[in-house]
Parts: C-alpha cells; sequence; structure tokens
C-alpha cells in the first residue's frame, strides 16, 4: 500500500489537469484551502476566495482529506483520505515548488495534521496499521518535508489533531476504530472500541490528559476538533452503535476538566445523523459550527452558554471556517458555497465538488 516519492511525482504529473472554473487570480478578503473532486472524477487542492472563486490549484493522485496551515505563513499541506500515504505541500506564496511527500512503510494518514506554531514542523495524524495503534508522524519542512520521527497517540484510530493553545500539546482525537489498509473503509473493532480526547506533549511524546466516554458511550468515536476563543476544545462524534440510539453528538473540554456533553435540542440533534463531519470556530472563539454531510444541516453553538443558536440545511454540506468579521463559510460536495453569519447569508453556486474540510488560510 505504500506509495514511495518518485512514484507520486510521476501520478501527479500524469493526471489531466482538473477543470477550473471562475479563475481569479487577483482574489481579496480572506481565502481558503480545500481538497475538490471535479465531474470528471479528477481530484485537486484549491485556493478559494469567500465566494468560491479558485485563484490556484494543484492536482491531486486521489482524494485528499484536510489541510494544514502553517501559522508562520508559509505552508499549507493536504493530506491524503485515509488510508493514503501521500501529502501535498504548497508553498502559500507560490515562491517554491510544490512538494510531494508519503508516509514510510506500515504507516497511512489519517486525513489530518498541524504545525507547530513556527512552522518548523508538521505533525500528521498517521495508523501504524500493523501495530494496530495510532502515532502521530513528525516532518520537517525545511528538508522536503522529511519524516524525522513520530510520537505516540496514546490509542487507536487518531482522526484529527491540532494544537494546543499553549503551543506545547497537540489535542488529538482517537477514533477508537482499528484499521487496515487491505480493508480499505472497513471498521474491525466496532465491538471493542476505545475512542478518547488525550493532550500529547509534541516535544516528548509523553501523555498529559486522556478522556474517555462512558461505557455506554464506547462506539462514539471522536473524529473533529476545534479550540474556542475560551481555550476550550470542541469535539465532534461519529455514533458507530444502534441505529435508532439517541446519544450526545458534540463535546466540550475545558482544560484539566471532565469532558462535558453539549445538550442539543432533539430535533437538532438528531438531524445530524449520527455523523459530525467537520468542527470549526468563528473568528472570535465565540461560537462552534459542526456539520453533517449526511444530515445536510449545518448547527452554530454559542460557546459561553452551550445553547444551540442558529442553524442551516445544506445538502452534502461538510466542509466549514470562519467568515469575516463573523460567522462561517460552509461548502458542499455539490458545489454551494454559503457564507452564514448575523448579517445574513450570501449563496454562491460553483462548479467545484468541495471535499470534506475547509480551511482558512
Amino acid at each position: 500500500m505504500e506509495i514511495d516519492r518518485r512514484t507520486l511525482i510521476a501520478a501527479l504529473a500524469a493526471l489531466p489537469f482538473a477543470p477550473l472554473s471562475a479563475l481569479a487570480a487577483d482574489a481579496e478578503g480572506p481565502r481558503y484551502a480545500s481538497s475538490a473532486i471535479f465531474a470528471d472524477g479528477s481530484c485537486a487542492v484549491v485556493f478559494a476566495d469567500e465566494a468560491g472563486r479558485v485563484f490556484r490549484s494543484a492536482r491531486l493522485p486521489a482524494r485528499g482529506h484536510c489541510a494544514a496551515v502553517d501559522p508562520a505563513g508559509r505552508w499549507c499541506v493536504t493530506f491524503a483520505r485515509r488510508p493514503g500515504t501521500f501529502a501535498l505541500g504548497m508553498d502559500r506564496a507560490g515562491q517554491v515548488p510544490d512538494v510531494v511527500f508519503a508516509t514510510p512503510a506500515e504507516r497511512h494518514f489519517e486525513g489530518h495534521g498541524a504545525f507547530s506554531p513556527d512552522g518548523r514542523l508538521l505533525y500528521a495524524a498517521e495508523n501504524a496499521y500493523e501495530e494496530g495503534a495510532a502515532v502521530v508522524g513528525v516532518y520537517d519542512p525545511a528538508a522536503g518535508f522529511r519524516r524525522i520521527g513520530e510520537l505516540p497517540a496514546h490509542g487507536v484510530g487518531t482522526h484529527e489533531l491540532i494544537l494546543a493553545p499553549d503551543g506545547r500539546h497537540l489535542i488529538v482525537a482517537n477514533g477508537g476504530i482499528l484499521t487496515h489498509p487491505d480493508y480499505p473503509r472497513a471498521s474491525l473493532n466496532l465491538d471493542a472500541m476505545e475512542p478518547s480526547l488525550v493532550l500529547v506533549d509534541r516535544e516528548t511524546g509523553d501523555l498529559a490528559e486522556s478522556l474517555a466516554p462512558p461505557e455506554t458511550l464506547r462506539q462514539l468515536s471522536f473524529r473533529h476538533l476545534a479550540v474556542d476563543g475560551s481555550g476550550r476544545t470542541w469535539i465532534g462524534f461519529q455514533w458507530n452503535g444502534d441505529d435508532a440510539a439517541a446519544v450526545p453528538m458534540v463535546a466540550m473540554h475545558a482544560p484539566g476538566g471532565p469532558l462535558t456533553f453539549v445538550d442539543l435540542p432533539d430535533d437538532a440533534r438528531s438531524a445530524l445523523s449520527h455523523y459530525v463531519g467537520s468542527v470549526a470556530a468563528d473568528r472570535g472563539g465565540r461560537r462552534i459550527a459542526v456539520t453533517s454531510p449526511v444530515g445536510g444541516i449545518a448547527l452554530v453553538i454559542d460557546t459561553e452558554s452551550g445553547r444551540l443558536v442558529d442553524r442551516r440545511t445544506l445538502a452534502d454540506g461538510c466542509g466549514v471556517a470562519a467568515a469575516d468579521p463573523d460567522g462561517f463559510v460552509l461548502t458542499s460536495g455539490g458545489g454551494a458555497v454559503v457564507v452564514h453569519a448575523a448579517a445574513g447569508e450570501t449563496v454562491h453556486q460553483t462548479t467545484v465538488g468541495w471535499d470534506n474540510h475547509l480551511r482558512r488560510l
């Protein structure tokens, strides 16, 4: 299953360029990165403005999942969708060529990653599949994203990881699901899942904190994360148990505190269809948005009260990121880009099939 660097570069060069519409080389305002799928089945990373106008793109050999954005302003790295082994680093200023890199043998990406505060290291969620363990790959951007080590993720089935506000730790969502690339999208341990939220020291790999759901919610897979303006982590879940079960789909964790489940109204919780596809905070960190492409809905939660304050239906809507000056940008697989804010809503229809996640540049 491993794809080496030479094979990846050859595959990228051989792919036809994905057709793009509404090119906007002079795009202004907030900019975003997303993986995309086009009508001919080709895959790419696209940089776009708030209206969904694409001003830069790069081909991918298969579906991408999520991008990690360097806070120092240099890199945007897109990871392959699980169980892919490729990643693509794009210099955000377009000054140097794109960099393709891959996992080593017996590792694959889980679709997410994060940079250190100074941008000198990239941390990638990975699966050590022969060992049945989650790990965090450590890569050096200055050396062409050479892999220089790995840290334990202290769990199974890591999905999203983000940098903690203290800059020292990684917040890791361990989905608890055992997978193997020989069975690419199969879940191999649903009756014995071990989901958890962990805090890992990114310098030593030591476990600083670990939280698990109660036994009755063992099949609640921890998937997606965002941090609000007060430093609390918000978690979106995917349920792998009884389809008829009424289970919480969102939780919050304050450093040093317990895992607190968000009490959503029954109709809103049910509308998520047991699946949260993405989580994001607004610019001020006062509101959190959670999306469900399965349920075709986005919910907005006030971070102080935990109350549901807004909702928006959007077929196959999954991507979400902060808009200016408030609110969120939502994207869908059907090409819609929705700017949803307190002052009103604007809908743009594009020819881009926006994939799972949207990252603000």
